[in-house]
């Protein structure tokens, strides 16, 4: 089990100077989220705080994911990159192939692509995407997708998407994984058809639950369970609950957001976000 330290709602400047700061440190990545934007009043439940309300705040940072995720491996050599997570039915397949390869492809095989279908439908009404078909369209983009990144022609007859022969260049480099996240039973099913899942903020208690069902829904799918990604963040870094999310199989635990007592994204100064990491690094990573 490797740890990775999480940068959303982090300010811009602030992010080359922390994601250097977690490879020096041996963090072996660092995880990413995106929001397109902030509405002034929340109607929907957010599924991932405790209190179901957003942790951030209207002027809390969440730049472009992929511009982002180029420039930072661009000053660092290692460190690898997760987003947490990409809400691909917001998109089309093709600007979000385009987008996701070009990053991809200036990381090396640095980066692991976590894909969600949203939460929010006011989201999807502002950019004019059916909030009701998500998953299905996310299955067909992904199969769209995996045949653009080839670099090879093309062409598809599906239910959402058609089009001729065509070609999207430059093809992949690498191979990319694909990790989904969500808890829904199918989301977790998505996500053992694929190459990962990724969670949220846990208690140990919920862990115990949706790793042996991901574990069957592998399973099921005809697929090893070898070689599966599993990235998640704990309420309680113990060390016998980190002790028994690698017995489950986890295999990325990360640290959650720098935030507040009360869960919000956090006031910290970038000095005080460096000495958290160090300590954190001092603690559980050069034991």
């Amino acid at each position: 089990m490797k740890f990775w330290q999480c940068l959303s709602m982090i300010d811009m400047d602030e992010l080359p100077t922390l994601a250097t700061h977690a490879e020096d440190l041996g963090f072996e990545g660092v995880t990413l989220g995106e929001h397109l934007i902030t509405f002034a009043e929340q109607y929907e439940h957010y599924d991932y705080s405790k209190n179901s309300l957003i942790r951030w705040y209207p002027e809390t940072h969440w730049p472009e994911p992929w511009v982002e995720i180029g420039a930072l491996s661009q000053v660092t050599k290692t460190l690898k990159f997760l987003n947490t997570l990409y809400v691909l039915p917001m998109r089309d397949p093709f600007q979000a192939a385009k987008l996701i390869s070009t990053a991809a492809n200036l990381c090396g095989d640095r980066l692991l692509l976590g894909v969600g279908i949203g939460w929010q439908k006011s989201e999807f009404e502002l950019v004019g995407q059916n909030f009701h078909d998500r998953g299905k369209r996310t299955d067909e983009m992904l199969t769209v997708m995996k045949m653009l990144w080839t670099g090879d022609n093309a062409s598809f007859d599906g239910e959402y998407y058609q089009f001729p022969p065509l070609q999207m260049s430059p093809g992949l480099k690498h191979r990319l994984p694909i990790c989904i996240g969500g808890f829904s039973e199918p989301a977790l099913r998505r996500a053992a058809r694929n190459d990962g899942w990724v969670g949220a903020q846990h208690e140990m208690k919920d862990v115990e639950q949706l790793l042996p069902t991901l574990k069957r829904f592998r399973a099921d799918s005809g697929l090893p369970w070898e070689g599966f990604e599993v990235a998640l963040a704990l309420y309680d870094n113990s060390p016998a609950n980190l002790e028994r999310c690698k017995e489950l199989g986890v295999t990325m635990l990360y640290r959650e957001a720098f935030c507040d007592k009360n869960g919000m994204a956090s006031t910290m100064t970038l000095d005080e976000k460096l000495r958290d990491m160090e300590h954190f690094a001092k603690q559980f990573i050069h034991t």
